[in-house]
């Protein structure tokens, strides 16, 4: 297979419980920073952990620079760094015992420099995993991925539980990763702001699946929030509208722009957090 691609995603199921992954299918290119955004339980979690084969799929094809996760599962996973959500490391091992442990299964592994990435991040290499905190905990995930040539970084939520100013360098460290135009990120968050700042690329779920991948520029390019009273919104077409807001203090509704024209009504170009917010109120993309 030509490796144009760090992640391609085809025709992925995976039934978990009464919930399901459907049909997903993404490509990730080498340079770019993607977010996985949607509502709570539409599975952004456990689209990155089928990816990452912690849960087997039913059917579809994954491959991680150019190799595949059923033939190849030792060659994709040693192009990947981890910072999920829930730390899978051992957590009765220090810091410094879970980077030898895990190491070798890296062949570009440098303990070395794991050790500088620790200090750099403030991470005692003799403390065990269990005595970190949350935001602790993923400053080691992120040292122990930058230290083994990872390219494909994957991410769940990893902003969760970190202090602001670490928050911030660690937008910084993402930037750093995709700079050289060799590596890629994608990274579900539920804080959109970060994405308004750094990502690239957009995909967005929905009751486990892919409603779009879109570059953020096409995103905020097709949708927008118009203003006018309840008569015109509610005479705009259906198939246009995302959701109406509707009140008696404020009428609004996000829309497609590329299934009709209401330049008549003033608007405004929706930031990812109303993006969300307006799908998570009940919106639908048709």
């Amino acid at each position: 297979m030509e490796n144009d691609h760090l992640l391609e995603v085809r025709h992925l199921h995976k039934q978990l419980g009464q919930f399901s992954l459907k049909d997903i299918s993404f490509n990730i290119e080498p340079g770019y920073i993607t977010g996985l955004i949607g509502r709570n339980g539409t599975g952004k979690s456990s689209l990155i952990k089928t990816i990452l084969n912690l849960y087997e799929k039913d059917s579809g094809t994954i491959f991680v620079d150019g190799h595949s996760m059923d033939e190849e599962e030792n060659l994709a996973k040693n192009a990947i760094g981890v910072v999920l959500d829930e730390c899978i490391f051992e957590e009765n091992l220090s810091v410094e015992d879970n980077g030898r442990t895990f190491g070798i299964f890296y062949t570009k592994y440098d303990h070395e420099l794991f050790l500088k990435f620790c200090e750099r991040f403030q991470i005692q290499p003799r403390r065990k995993i269990k005595k970190l905190s949350k935001g602790q905990k993923t400053r080691f995930q992120l040292a122990f991925a930058l230290s083994h040539g990872a390219k494909l970084f994957l991410m769940d939520e990893p902003s969760a539980g970190l202090d602001p100013l670490f928050r911030q360098e660690l937008m910084s460290y993402m930037q750093d990763i995709v700079e050289d135009g060799t590596r890629s990120v994608l990274f579900s968050t539920h804080l959109t702001a970060d994405l308004d700042k750094i990502g690239d690329y957009i995909l967005v779920m929905e009751d486990g699946a892919l409603l779009f991948c879109e570059d953020k520029e096409s995103l905020f390019e097709r949708f927008s929030i118009v203003h006018g009273t309840k008569e015109e919104l509610l005479a705009l077409p259906d198939d246009m509208v995302i959701y109406r807001d509707l009140g008696e203090y404020k009428n609004l509704a996000m829309v497609d722009k590329t299934k009709g024209i209401c330049s008549s009504l003033p608007s405004h170009i929706p930031s990812l957090e109303e993006f969300l917010y307006y799908l998570q109120k009940g919106g639908v993309i048709k």
